[in-house]
């Protein structure tokens, strides 16, 4: 399901090791054993933030909802962690993020840990929410 927003560019790359090495941070819709959509939640409990990462609806079942109840289970998921914020790196799709609580910041605002590994070359932007 990653893989064509991979090859567009809309996802960083990940290996098959990696997915499978992260697997337990990711949260999943299914409908009948079919995933539909999913993303990553990537904790830095030390800024008291967590990076939600590779969110990707399935075309098939774009503007029905399974985008918003991910959110929604990350939210609850970084919560329950204690943390205050999630943020996301975004290239294209801006718009759907700040529709949804979340507001554009500084790359300098992101975790030391993150800010060591963001790739410039991308030009994402960098969008926060609060979850307190």
């Amino acid at each position: 399901m990653i893989e064509p927003f991979e090859k567009d560019g809309t996802l960083v790359k990940r290996s098959r090791t990696e997915i499978e090495r992260d697997v337990g941070t990711y949260t999943v819709i299914e409908h009948d054993g079919v995933i539909f959509a999913c993303a990553a939640l990537y904790p830095y409990p030390e800024a008291r933030t967590a990076e939600m990462a590779a969110l990707t609806v399935s075309p098939q079942v774009q503007s029905q909802g399974d985008g918003e109840r991910v959110l929604k289970r990350i939210e609850q998921r970084a919560k329950l962690a204690g943390l205050d914020s999630i943020f996301v790196l975004t290239t294209r799709t801006m718009h759907w993020f700040i529709k949804r609580g979340f507001e554009q910041v500084d790359h300098e605002w992101l975790p030391e840990a993150r800010k060591r590994k963001y790739n410039w070359d991308r030009k994402s932007r960098v969008l926060v929410k609060n979850v307190s």
